[in-house]
């Protein structure tokens, strides 16, 4: 668990001393990408909360608000994933010490467009299929169906835990969507320790740029693939796993 906190305070660093190459040309880029998103997601998002809290009728099914979100995923993720594919690309090559070029995130975005984009995309629907049974279990009013509600919060935390090992393992290696999702899976609940210290490093990232905004620009996502970086390369040498490269 240790590991995890030390390894972002060396992020964090990181990411202070080279500005240019994982602020600018990591961070800002990739945060571009994800912007479309944010309507996608956050407005059904802003309307379902107005009618839970003024318990209006709903003018929207929630199957209707589903289907908007993933098809809009779906639109969005073109370059989302891809982006996020890039992020990662930039800081594998920072932690192989490699300069970085604005052409490095472009060449990780154009090379694993196809596949960075299904990832994407099967990652995030299993996100919101989670929060939906979260949802849809605590509301119930059964006590022992609500159970099962916070059973899907404790996969949302583990979900959480695989995005340390998911990209950092697509940039690696190539394996099919399947084997990177239950690879990433196994990692995480290999080490509980560290899943549950991303988690909060996570959280505490996210609450950080909801106060501040200018991390999420600048510092969140790239601090994030560089801890992700490290935790990945722990988890593969507590498995034996040697991979080829100076910074392994």
């Amino acid at each position: 668990m240790a590991d995890v906190f030390r390894h972002t305070w060396w992020a964090f660093a990181q990411v202070y001393y080279d500005l240019r190459a994982l602020a600018l040309v990591g961070n800002l880029i990739w945060f571009l990408t994800i912007l479309p998103l944010v309507p996608i997601v956050g407005i059904p998002g802003a309307f379902a909360l107005q009618q839970a809290v003024l318990q209006a009728d709903a003018q929207v099914t929630g199957v209707q608000f589903f289907v908007f979100i993933v098809g809009g995923t779906a639109v969005g993720g073109a370059l989302a994933g891809p982006g996020t594919a890039a992020l990662f690309h930039v800081a594998h090559r920072h932690v192989e010490y490699e300069n970085i070029e604005m052409r490095d995130f472009w060449q990780g975005f154009r090379s694993n467009f196809r596949r960075a984009w299904l990832l994407f995309f099967v990652d995030m629907c299993l996100l919101y299929g989670l929060v939906v049974g979260f949802i849809f279990y605590t509301g119930t009013g059964e006590l022992l169906i609500q159970a099962l509600g916070f059973l899907s919060l404790y996969f949302v935390v583990l979900w959480t835990a695989a995005q340390a090992y998911l990209f950092p393992m697509f940039i690696r290696y190539d394996m099919s969507i399947y084997h990177l999702f239950r690879n990433a899976a196994v990692m995480a609940l290999s080490s509980p320790g560290s899943s549950i210290a991303y988690f909060t490093v996570v959280i505490g990232c996210i609450v950080m740029s909801m106060l501040l905004v200018f991390p999420a620009v600048f510092l969140l996502a790239s601090t994030l693939a560089l801890v992700a970086m490290r935790m990945t390369q722990d988890r593969l040498h507590a498995f034996g796993v040697e991979p080829e490269g100076r910074s392994w």
